[in-house]
């Protein structure tokens, strides 16, 4: 193992930094740089063009980052935010990491609402805020609400809120699967509910099953519990003609969770595909 730098000089910290990542990262010099750069507050060109040397202080706390990082922990959570949709979130161990493949998500509700003249939105499960947040920023004319059961993680998504200076977002504490607005009251409903089924979670890569919130990541069932919910209770969420936006699985999750739509009488579904050729996001229109 290539020891650690006794000066100041960053090619030599990410030297040493690939070499204590290389056995658990595909690109270890591309996420020290990440990492590096995260820390010192600048992007990948900046770090390049405008630094040869940290300081004692900040050498001494990549030290520890990647010290964590080698432990498995992901870097996102080391450096406190990552970036979804082109914008900024903060996030912890309380809230998801936002995935590349969620973007898709929002490609879809921003197609799907544009034209309307205010659109009124609810995300399920917000987490971090990322899909509300990168929603109300793309449609300034919609008024977008996250809903989550965890204050933690509305204080989160309250947070980012306030960092990308949006006013068109509000977060709102309730459990999907028990309460009810008194009549529907949203254009649409977008959701990336926990989809994985509770037997799948031993075999889940390690860094995401021993690091990102339980409860986000399964329904303690069959990956379905969410589906089935909303699949029974849309109407008392959404106006007729009005649009459910949610994020399904990999394999024959997809097609599992459309029958349930299906067999309550939905009739307009429709995959979309993320740019690796999965339906990854489903599409139902409420009668």
């Amino acid at each position: 193992m290539t020891p650690v730098p006794t000066d100041n000089q960053i090619k030599n910290w990410l030297d040493w930094s690939a070499d204590q990542l290389s056995s658990i990262i595909d690109d270890p010099r591309q996420e020290a740089k990440w990492l590096l750069s995260a820390m010192l507050n600048c992007n990948l060109s900046e770090l390049q063009l405008y630094h040869s040397e940290i300081s004692k202080e900040s050498a001494e706390k990549f030290e520890q980052w990647i010290k964590r990082r080698s432990a498995n922990e992901p870097a996102q959570y080391i450096a406190g935010w990552t970036e979804f949709y082109g914008r900024r979130f903060n996030v912890t161990k309380d809230v998801l990491i936002p995935r590349q493949e969620t973007e898709r998500l929002v490609d879809v509700a921003i197609y799907t609402f544009q034209e309307l003249d205010h659109p009124r939105l609810i995300d399920i499960g917000t987490g971090s805020g990322c899909i509300a947040i990168s929603v109300a920023a793309e449609l300034p004319h919609a008024d977008v609400k996250g809903q989550d059961i965890s204050l933690t993680s509305l204080a989160i998504a309250g947070e980012n809120a306030a960092l990308n200076k949006l006013s068109n977002v509000t977060f709102v504490q309730s459990d999907f699967l028990n309460d009810y607005p008194p009549r529907p009251i949203y254009n649409g409903l977008l959701m990336n509910p926990p989809y994985i089924p509770e037997d799948e979670m031993d075999s889940l890569m390690a860094i995401v099953r021993d690091n990102e919130p339980v409860q986000a990541l399964t329904d303690h069932h069959d990956g379905l519990t969410f589906y089935r919910h909303l699949a029974k209770y849309a109407e008392k969420w959404v106006f007729s003609g009005g649009w459910l936006i949610v994020e399904v699985g990999l394999g024959d999750h997809p097609q599992k969770a459309a029958d349930y739509f299906r067999t309550n009488n939905f009739s307009q579904l429709e995959f979309i595909a993320d740019f690796n050729g999965d339906n990854r996001v489903l599409k139902v229109q409420v009668q």
